[in-house]
């Protein structure tokens, strides 16, 4: 495609010489001779003119360059938007490995493509389009709909529900038993698990990600967010829409996430617990309360990030200054 072709899709300003070929897109360091790339700043920017790249994506206020440019508002939006134009999703035929076990109950939509050792079991529904990698386990009631991918070694419990084009990654497990105990005097009983998860649209998980079952209400993931490898989501969560979750977060049950939160690596939140919409959360905090909407914060227990950050440098000085102020403490005495 011409430069010019690639720019009126995403509505770009061309400097330069907008009749270059593009046949292919790449990262910064490493585009090839007809290569598209991007840079969200000067420094990336000088990094795009080392390399053999054709056109370089950029915001309104990067400097000018020797290589021809393509000006938008979002330099990765628009670079994601035509890669999806470039490399068009072709739709695999339909495919069942001679290893696969399936129920005569389970019900496959058009084009659906499943691996080598998968098992499927009775009264599952799978939409169009979907594929199940291999040595993945659904159990049975469980409804997964269209454009769907289930990498390898995926396991869904009984009556797990995924909406249109969720992906899950290596090694996730949804619908397990939720950590639910009565504990009475030296003994200790098991709580009924009767819900299910319930994922929706456009939601991807990253690998080893386990997702429980909900004890009496049902566990929810809500449409297009992101939650990344190795997180706990315990049962009777409700995660809202458009939440972002870096790897190693552990949700205790019962907590409802609002639409639009973002949540660094490592954090932990309690069980029972209410965090507003728009809420951002630094990573390693401690959530041991609810947060409001629209809040930052930090920290173990966690605290508004200026509050957090003025502890951290009163501490600071404190430890610093500790001889001195034993001193000053002793001779008062």
């Amino acid at each position: 495609m011409k430069i010019n072709d690639l720019a009126l899709v995403i509505k770009g300003a061309i400097e330069g010489d907008s009749d270059i070929d593009i046949t292919g897109l790449s990262g910064t360091e490493n585009a090839r001779p007809g290569d598209l790339t991007f840079a969200t700043d000067d420094n990336r920017l000088a990094l795009a003119e080392k390399s053999q790249s054709a056109c370089v994506l950029t915001t309104n206020t990067v400097r000018t360059s020797t290589k021809t440019l393509i000006r938008v508002h979002n330099p990765k939006l628009a670079f994601l938007i035509l890669y999806k134009a470039f490399y068009k999703q072709t739709l695999r035929t339909p495919f069942t490995h001679p290893s696969a076990v399936i129920a005569d109950t389970a019900q496959l939509g058009n084009n659906v493509w499943i691996g080598p050792h998968v098992i499927i079991e009775d009264k599952v529904v799978i939409g169009d389009n979907t594929l199940i990698d291999s040595g993945s386990v659904i159990k049975r009631n469980c409804s997964i709909g269209a454009f769907c991918h289930i990498y390898p070694r995926v396991l869904l419990y009984e009556n797990t529900v995924l909406k249109d084009n969720v992906t899950l990654h290596g090694g996730v497990v949804v619908g397990c038993d939720g950590f639910g105990y009565v504990k009475d005097k030296d003994v200790i009983y098991k709580f009924p698990q009767l819900g299910k998860v319930i994922i929706e649209e456009d939601v991807e998980i990253g690998a080893n990600t386990t997702i429980d079952r909900g004890s009496l209400d049902d566990t929810i993931i809500g449409a297009r967010s992101k939650i990344d490898n190795l997180c706990h989501i315990a049962h009777n969560v409700k995660i809202g829409k458009n939440v972002i979750m870096a790897a190693q977060c552990g949700i205790a049950g019962s907590t409802v996430i609002g639409d639009n939160v973002t949540m660094s690596g490592q954090v932990a939140v309690i069980d029972n617990v209410t965090i507003g919409p728009n809420a951002r959360i630094g990573g390693q905090s401690g959530i041991i309360g609810d947060i409001d909407g629209n809040a930052a914060v930090w920290g173990s227990p966690a605290r508004p990030v200026t509050q957090t950050k003025r502890q951290m440098a009163v501490l600071s000085w404190l430890t610093k200054n500790f001889s001195l102020i034993s001193k000053v403490v002793k001779g008062g005495n």
